[in-house]
C-alpha cells in the first residue's frame, strides 16, 4: 500500500519529458539539487529552524519518515519540540550521492546522509539514513516536494 501510494506521488509529480535535450541534467541543475538537500537539512534540521521550510519545501511536502508520513506541519512540532530540550546537540549533516537524474521538470535524487552530533567540541552520536528526494521546479525555484528515509544502524 505505501509503495503503490510512493509511485502515484512520483509519478503525477513527474512529466514526461518530450525529448531527450529536455531530460538531460545540466551541472548547473546537478549543484541546485545538491544545494537544496544540504540546504534544507543545514537549515532546517541542524539549523532547527521552521522559518526556512518555505525556501526548501513546497507547500505540500511530505517525507516518509522511518514508517510515519511527516508534512510541513509535523516539522514545525518537531522543531519547537528541539527547541525546548536543554543542551541540544549540534547537528551537521554529510551526503553521499547515489543517483541525481532529471524527467522533465522534477529531478529525483538518491543518497546516504550521515549526521554527527556535537555538544561543544566533542561528538555525542552518529546516525546514517539511506534516503531518496523528489524536487520540482516551481515559480520560486526548485523545492522539496516528497523524500523518504530509512535509519540504517552502525
Amino acid at each position: 500500500m505505501r509503495i503503490t501510494i510512493l509511485l502515484i506521488l512520483l509519478l503525477s509529480a513527474c512529466s514526461a519529458p518530450n525529448n531527450e535535450k529536455e531530460s538531460a541534467l545540466t551541472k548547473e541543475e546537478e549543484q541546485l539539487a545538491k544545494e537544496l538537500i544540504q540546504g534544507s537539512f543545514d537549515k532546517i534540521w541542524g539549523g532547527v529552524d521552521s522559518t526556512e521550510i518555505v525556501n526548501y519545501h513546497t507547500d505540500d511536502y511530505i517525507i516518509l519518515e522511518h514508517g510515519e508520513v511527516w508534512n510541513n506541519d509535523r516539522i514545525k512540532v518537531y522543531i519547537r519540540s528541539q527547541h525546548q530540550r536543554e543542551n541540544r546537540p549540534l547537528r551537521k549533516n554529510r551526503m553521499e550521492y547515489i543517483s541525481i537524474e532529471k524527467y522533465g521538470t522534477s529531478i529525483q535524487m538518491a543518497y546516504h546522509n550521515y549526521a554527527e552530533f556535537y555538544r561543544a567540541d566533542t561528538l555525542v552520536s552518529e546516525r546514517q539514513w539511506l534516503e531518496s528526494a523528489l524536487a520540482v521546479k516551481t515559480n520560486e525555484g526548485w523545492r522539496l516536494k516528497m523524500m523518504h528515509s530509512t535509519r540504517v544502524a552502525r
